[in-house]
């Protein structure tokens, strides 16, 4: 529920949202965490990731480096971005998104800093940044930094 949460107040998402930083990295932090926005560099797919999929997009996460995997699964005009909320000790910490413009077929990944053992509830959607429209999102899955 948090992430579908965070979709919404996420969207639309300025320019300069997207340049600002997180001051959730640091210990202490409050619950009203800024949005990490990173874009995905083009990189190749590991394998063997416990992955979540939508019609035209697919997210995995490597907990071993804590990377974000992203890819655009469908020629469509529309980008994949994967959207996580990060929780320690049960309580939100960090919330961000991987965005994926690189085109259909390609893998993209996003490299995160984690901590050990915090939670991440993560969806992946299918987005249409020209248009600033959400048009699908997968449903919602639970997996351990």
């Amino acid at each position: 529920a948090g992430v579908a949460t965070l979709l919404l107040a996420a969207l639309p998402v300025t320019a300069s949202a997207a340049q600002e930083t997180s001051a959730a990295g640091e210990e202490g932090a409050s619950a009203a965490a800024t949005l990490e926005i990173d874009r995905a560099k083009k990189g190749t797919y590991p394998g063997g990731l416990s992955c979540v999929t939508v019609t035209g997009a697919q997210a995995c996460f490597e907990a071993y480096g804590d990377k974000w995997w992203v890819k655009d699964t469908v020629a469509d005009g529309a980008s994949a971005v994967v959207y996580w909320d990060n929780y320690r000790n049960g309580s939100l910490y960090r919330i961000g998104r991987c965005e994926n413009r690189l085109g259909s077929g390609n893998w993209g990944v996003c490299n995160k800093n984690y901590y050990e053992g915090s939670t991440l509830d993560y969806q992946v959607c299918v987005e249409d940044f020209s248009e600033g429209e959400l048009i699908r999102c997968s449903p919602v899955r639970r997996v351990t930094a």
